[in-house]
């Protein structure tokens, strides 16, 4: 019966062991390209991205790529007005909402490959390139007296930090208001991080990828009032990554 139970548990081991796709098997198939896209987080917003990589050689590949996101400032505070219902919630001395679009170039190098189709490859990531900035102003709905009568009207104001106290603040307008007032920053864009491949399946990317983020403009961004504000950003992000993988 022992002899029976080992044969039976040899013969398991060895049909798993052979069912396994090892990283030696992977490498029969040669890819041409990718294209994914990824959604996340960093230190100050959030960010969405899409990618076209060209494979240079079995574990290296050149990326093409584009983020979108926004940028907040880190001491903004939300605020909500105490006497009202129904109403926006704001962050008292937010002068502009800040967006960018990033394209770039990178390079992807595996240094720690899958020893099995159900493993995970390690690549290190580094990307250079433009870093659009866009600041649309902020508009509140403030109180302010009728002329010529003694009724209280509630209208939409850019923000002027030097004319609207807090308590004449109803709440936070539309934010289709200043859209006609964006502003353009040019800028460069560089980040660095570690990309985590999980996917299953040999021609589907699955993946993480954390790391540092900077963006650096030609002049300081307006966030926001009553603190200092910076020509430059230094984030840490982490994205989730879908895609396919392709053959010649």
């Amino acid at each position: 019966m022992r002899r029976l139970l080992s044969i039976s548990i040899l013969l398991f081991l060895t049909q798993h062991i052979c069912s396994q796709e090892t990283i030696f098997e992977e490498t029969t198939t040669i890819y041409a390209n990718e294209t994914s896209g990824g959604i996340g987080m960093h230190t100050n917003g959030f960010v969405g991205t899409f990618r076209y990589g060209k494979y240079l050689t079995g574990f290296s590949k050149r990326i093409y790529e584009v983020e979108i996101g926004n940028i907040k400032h880190p001491k903004e505070i939300k605020s909500i007005n105490p006497f009202e219902n129904d109403v926006r919630g704001y962050v008292f001395g937010k002068l502009n909402y800040f967006y960018f679009l990033r394209p770039s170039i990178g390079h992807h190098k595996v240094f720690i490959p899958k020893q099995s189709i159900r493993g995970v490859s390690v690549t290190y990531v580094l990307h250079g390139g433009f870093s659009f900035g866009f600041a649309k102003p902020v508009y509140l709905n403030i109180q302010e007296d009728e002329a010529g009568t003694n009724n209280t009207i509630i209208v939409s104001r850019r923000y002027d930090p030097d004319k609207h106290d807090q308590g004449d603040i109803y709440g936070r307008a539309s934010f289709l208001n200043g859209m006609d007032e964006l502003r353009l920053y040019p800028g460069i864009f560089g980040k660095f991080g570690f990309h985590f491949d999980y996917g299953q399946r040999r021609e589907a990317l699955r993946s993480i990828e954390v790391g540092i983020k900077t963006d650096i403009y030609l002049e300081e961004i307006p966030l926001m009032a009553f603190t200092d504000n910076q020509p430059y950003f230094v984030n840490f992000y982490l994205e989730f990554f879908f895609g396919e993988r392709k053959v010649e």
